[in-house]
């Protein structure tokens, strides 16, 4: 008995949804039915290109735009020139803000200068007499000179100290003097001041050199008192030819560190111009601000 004819099953028909459908095309297998639905990592959206000729969606800030082109051609034009002429301006951007820091640090804080002539002898250029071609090289304190708060008088100035200041016979010099008497001290004078005695006026002082020959020695003999606000700084040390720091605490007693037997200073150094000067011989008041 002939058996009969079965048709083979049709295939049944699933429809996917759009997550099944996603995993087919990924994976090449559909996902059960009965799987639990998971979400997909959120992928992050690619920013808009922006199509020639029309505006971009995203709105730029316009300093932040002026900015960048303005490096872009910067750097476009550097990178144009010649090697030489890169390296210079990469040297200048490094030198040039330090221009005004150095600047700064020579005119209020310390300074090396060179001390030239006889005024200063034998403390200072112990060598002139045998080499008149040695300078001593010096440090000069800048920073003691300068109102730290414009309210507050800062300056101290005591006898014996060693100053540089400009010379009020040539403003273009700056000279390097001892300070010998404070305001309200009488001085004996010397040569070649006319006055036989002078007393030291308010805000000034009375600067000499070491120099025992009044010829050798251009200082308050000559053009007078020196009023503070002409002294620029005070001298520290010196660094060369033969490194040694100064004490000026010394000058009052008379005694020195390097007063040996064969310093050139000895004891007593400069006795004589102390004896010239009389302390707080007049007492002198503030003048009255107008």
């Amino acid at each position: 008995m002939p058996l009969p004819d079965r048709k083979p099953p049709s295939p049944t028909m699933r429809a996917l949804n759009p997550r099944d459908a996603k995993v087919l095309a990924q994976t090449g297998r559909l996902p059960p039915k009965n799987a639990p639905a998971t979400t997909p990592p959120p992928q992050p959206e690619p920013s808009p290109i922006p199509e020639p000729g029309r505006p971009s969606l995203t709105r730029k800030r316009p300093i932040h735009t002026f900015f960048s082109n303005l490096r872009q051609r910067y750097t476009q034009r550097c990178a144009a020139l010649p090697r030489p002429i890169r390296l210079m301006g990469r040297g200048a951007r490094i030198f040039v803000p330090l221009l005004p820091i150095c600047l700064f640090f020579s005119e209020h804080v310390a300074q090396i200068m060179w001390v030239k002539g006889p005024s200063m002898t034998p403390y200072l250029n112990e060598d002139y007499d045998q080499m008149h071609t040695k300078s001593d090289m010096v440090l000069v304190n800048m920073w003691s000179m300068h109102r730290i708060l414009p309210w507050k008088n800062d300056r101290r100035l005591e006898r014996g100290m060693i100053v540089t200041f400009r010379s009020p016979a040539n403003s273009s010099h700056v000279a390097v003097k001892r300070v010998v008497g404070l305001p309200g001290d009488r001085i004996t004078t010397r040569e070649p001041c006319l006055k036989a005695t002078q007393i030291v006026p308010y805000n000034h002082v009375w600067l000499e050199g070491d120099a025992e020959d009044p010829d050798r020695t251009l200082d308050s003999n000559t053009y007078g008192p020196v009023s503070i606000s002409l002294i620029s700084g005070r001298v520290v040390g010196v660094l060369a030819p033969r490194m040694r720091w100064l004490d000026w605490t010394q000058w009052e007693s008379g005694h020195s560190d390097e007063a040996g037997s064969d310093s050139p200073l000895g004891p007593n150094y400069r006795q004589e111009v102390r004896n010239r000067v009389v302390k707080e011989a007049v007492k002198l008041e503030r003048p009255p601000d107008f």
